[in-house]
């Protein structure tokens, strides 16, 4: 089967705003001092993002915090950072609560990831259909017995990176379920899940791509060598008829790999300032290139797809 693993990229330039020479001028869009915080799956991706960024605008100073999605929003919401990191745009309703404060809500879209799913290197299977996992996941499918021809008659164990986690949310949405059943658990991180199922050759662990998909960062190979990432089958080929895909590049940008989400910056600032400086930084041309660097998706820009054998 050809792999589209990696895709080449004409970035169309966007804004990202010019420093001015006295370190004593109020706060822009390139000074300033503000914290901003990041779903645990974009962690690597954003620590890129802000290192470049302050490299090229040094009176800039940004601060990243960590955390699963749920407490990544309540921290926006509740005016403890000024913008956001997640695999969502802004609800309505989320949108009602701040208009109510005279703030407006501005979400900038970087690029698209996907879910990654990753098992154990003794694993007995390390491909599914999407329908077998839409059976695990709303608890018709419980034991690895009949996943395929040599799977014993063993429990599945799902671990997610945290019950609050953007990952775990995308999966309840996906398949329209409000509680996960008893085969699920969750730890307190990507790293976690990737510990957990090195140890346990009946897991299946679930994770942001963005872990695993940059085949020149260390952390990524690191990953990817101690477990083993499993194929999944397109949505519209559900019992994998035409072969099973793995969340890179050219299968999120193609539409193959059916565990793909867009990924955006939330802002809450008033006025133009830091974070809107940032935003327009990520989704400009040097911001994007990193995205792509990194084995994701990038929003903008003129995308060619290379086949390779």
């Amino acid at each position: 089967m050809n792999n589209l693993k990696y895709l080449f990229l004409a970035i169309i330039p966007a804004i990202a705003g010019c420093g001015a020479s006295d370190a004593l001028q109020e706060e822009s869009t390139t000074r300033g001092s503000i914290r901003i915080a990041t779903d645990d799956s974009y962690t690597r991706l954003i620590d890129t993002e802000v290192a470049t960024f302050e490299s090229l605008y040094k009176y800039a100073t940004i601060s990243v915090t960590e955390a699963p999605e749920g407490e990544v929003m309540d921290l926006l919401l509740n005016d403890s950072v000024r913008a956001v990191v997640v695999s969502r745009d802004f609800t309505e309703q989320e949108k009602s609560m701040l208009e109510s404060k005279k703030v407006i809500a501005k979400s900038t879209k970087i690029c698209t990831d996907g879910l990654a799913f990753v098992v154990n290197k003794q694993a007995p299977d390390s491909n599914f259909s999407f329908n077998e996992l839409k059976d695990i996941f709303t608890g018709n499918r419980t034991s690895w017995n009949g996943l395929c021809e040599t799977c014993p008659e063993k429990p599945i164990v799902v671990v997610f990176d945290h019950p609050k986690s953007g990952n775990a949310r995308y999966i309840r949405q996906t398949f329209n379920i409000d509680t996960f059943p008893a085969v699920c658990s969750a730890v307190k991180s990507n790293q976690e899940v990737i510990e957990y199922v090195e140890s346990h050759p009946e897991a299946i662990g679930i994770i942001g791509s963005n872990w695993i998909s940059d085949p020149d960062d260390s952390v990524s190979g690191d990953f990817i060598s101690r477990v083993r990432l499993a194929g999944v089958s397109s949505e519209n080929d559900p019992e994998a008829v035409l072969g099973y895909h793995q969340p890179y590049q050219g299968y999120l940008a193609d539409n193959s790999y059916p565990f793909r989400r867009e990924v955006f910056i939330l802002n809450r600032e008033l006025g133009t300032r830091l974070a809107t400086g940032f935003s327009s930084f990520v989704a400009g041309d040097k911001g994007q290139r990193i995205i792509l660097k990194a084995g994701l998706v990038p929003a903008y820009g003129v995308i060619r797809l290379v086949e390779t054998n």
